[in-house]
């Protein structure tokens, strides 16, 4: 408990804590501050009157990005302004070999003493052996599943390309073709009624987007230029668009609307 004296109503308040009596004391009805205390609460609260906030620069002590924070005068004083630019640099933590060596010796003495119980979808799985389907080579694994036909290696010069009815529009067969939307329909049907020359791409190029590496198939080859159909302009489009090692079309919503006017009137 906490016991003091008010400087204003001379009482002896008894409360549980120091910021409690604290609290008393600047709303204590003898205040001769107290009128003008409610004034400026009063215009604050109705926005009249705003805590001015200062912008400060500081860099963050994990990653040294630098970055910027608002916050009162207040705030600052008291040291409550925010020190790390993200919370995943505010949360991780970085420990020396000894320390990691000490936590992995207290996990095992743990397991060993029955504290700690692991996981069933946390223990050691068995050693795999398989035969590569592309090398032939025998590969011995044990953190992966049982099915597995590929090593990691292999597996990733057959894995990708684009897959038959992922995307998100009206999909299927028309003579012998593929077609992703109805937008490619059209498209293939004036160019197949029109003796124009086009084939199905089936190759990938590599682009860049949010400092990520996929691949590009454009849809069709027209007349030995590659051509590209798109519902609207986005900046994953843009990205393929650019990386793009060749000349490229693109078609849009907008101007593949003559493809589409003349499989209608057809």
């Amino acid at each position: 408990m906490y016991r003091k004296e008010c400087k204003w109503c001379n009482e002896i308040i008894e409360v549980e804590k120091q910021p409690h009596f604290a609290s008393h004391v600047s709303s204590c009805e003898f205040n001769p501050k107290l009128e003008e205390r409610k004034r400026r609460a009063s215009e604050r609260f109705k926005g009249v009157q705003k805590v001015e906030r200062i912008t400060l620069k500081k860099e963050c002590p994990k990653c040294s990005t630098e970055f910027e924070v608002t916050a009162t005068e207040s705030e600052i004083r008291r040291n409550k302004v925010k020190n790390y630019c993200s919370r995943k640099c505010a949360n991780s933590k970085t420990h020396t070999e000894d320390t990691k060596k000490k936590i992995s010796k207290s996990i095992k003495l743990a397991i060993d003493e029955g504290r700690v119980e692991i996981p069933e979808n946390r223990r050691s799985k068995k050693v795999l052996k398989f035969n590569c389907k592309l090398c032939g080579e025998e590969i011995i694994e044990k953190k992966y599943k049982k099915d597995r036909k590929y090593h990691k290696e292999c597996w990733m010069k057959v894995c990708g390309g684009p897959q038959k009815g992922s995307s998100r529009g009206k999909c299927g067969w028309y003579k012998g073709f593929w077609c992703d939307s109805s937008y490619e329909l059209a498209f293939l049907i004036y160019c197949l009624e029109n003796k124009i020359d086009i084939i199905r791409n089936k190759k990938g190029y590599n682009y860049v987007y949010e400092n990520e590496r996929h691949k590009f198939y454009p849809d069709f080859i027209v007349n030995g230029e590659f051509v590209e159909i798109k519902n609207f302009r986005s900046d994953l489009t843009d990205a393929k668009i650019n990386h793009f090692p060749f000349h490229i079309k693109v078609y849009y919503k907008d101007t593949i609307k003559p493809f589409l006017n003349y499989v209608k009137n057809k």
